[in-house]
């Protein structure tokens, strides 16, 4: 097996259907590639509906009930048996040739290589979901999404996308990757791969934090120290259809909580220039920030001057 797709989700039935019919008519050989839903909510229909199907390729469905995404993505870790991991969230769309976008970067870069793809965030014209993000709409240019039915959304509505920040983090470096310092922020799992021998080697997601954002990092940060080499994939974007995301005090707090158990975990001065984000984990602060200049991205104004102040990190063979 060359491939094993984890795919975690939480009360997403609708959403993870959608990402499984994405999956199930990819491009790459079906004899090559699994999937492995893993439910970290509580119990739904998904197995019943995956069971009900003449199945195209491997399909396993294992349940966490109320537990974390961590557990999950180290869940499906366990059970993998392809040579290349690949993790994407359960609310995603995946374009025909996603797998062996990954999969061939894989063969040609050779073992110690992680990769991630970008996350298109696609939303459904209607006046209501422009107010409720206008915001975010003053940072990118909106592209009409064409076909919409290919990606499981409904053939008579219109859809458009923006593209993910991580563009704009690339800018200032012409878009090349390899003269990015602070490699593992761009390493969200929902949309990246690895080989399943430096998991065996360097372990898989720590499960010492709450929520997904930190953890993440710590992931790539692991690999990035080990001697992975971290790679930008242009060819393996997926799509992801807006939901009203709740960002309140409670989740900044969490993320900032998060940050501060990743630099306790490493003695590393590459580390500490992160706490630059206070500003941007801060309630008060942002609001402050985003008063006396409206038009500016916090996130990524902080990236751009993090990226200048940048150390050497310590390395660890």
């Amino acid at each position: 097996m060359k491939c094993s797709i984890i795919i975690s989700y939480s009360h997403a039935y609708e959403s993870v259907v959608r990402l499984y019919q994405s999956l199930e008519n990819q491009s790459f050989p079906s004899s090559e590639y699994e999937l492995i839903f893993i439910n970290y909510g509580d119990k739904d229909g998904f197995p019943e509906y995956v069971a009900e199907r003449s199945q195209r390729t491997r399909v396993r469905c294992f349940l966490i009930q109320r537990g974390t995404v961590a557990q999950a993505k180290n869940l499906g870790l366990r059970k993998a048996v392809g040579d290349l991991a690949i993790f994407l969230n359960g609310d995603e769309i995946a374009p025909r040739d996603f797998v062996a976008g990954h999969y061939e970067t894989y063969e040609r870069f050779g073992c110690n290589v992680m990769q991630f793809g970008l996350t298109k965030q696609v939303f459904e014209d209607n006046d209501q979901v422009f107010f409720e993000n206008r915001e975010l709409f003053r940072n990118g240019i909106r592209y009409w999404l064409t076909a919409p039915e290919q990606y499981g959304l409904e053939k008579h509505k219109s859809y458009y996308y923006i593209k993910d920040i991580r563009l704009k983090m690339m800018e200032p470096y012409r878009y090349d990757f390899t003269k990015v310092k602070y490699k593992m922020i761009f390493t969200q799992t929902s949309n990246l791969s690895v080989p399943m021998e430096c998991v065996r080697r360097f372990g898989g997601i720590d499960e010492n934090y709450r929520g997904q954002e930190i953890e993440d990092w710590e992931f790539g940060y692991r690999m990035m120290k080990n001697g992975v080499q971290i790679v930008y994939n242009p060819n393996v974007a997926v799509f992801h259809l807006y939901e009203k995301e709740k960002f309140d005090i409670k989740r900044y707090t969490e993320w900032k909580n998060n940050l501060d158990v990743m630099l306790n975990k490493y003695n590393d001065n590459f580390l500490n220039e992160l706490t630059e984000f206070g500003s941007f984990f801060d309630p008060v602060r942002r609001e402050r920030l985003r008063k006396a200049e409206p038009s500016k991205n916090i996130w990524l104004e902080i990236y751009k001057h993090l990226e200048l102040s940048a150390r050497k990190p310590i390395q660890v063979y």
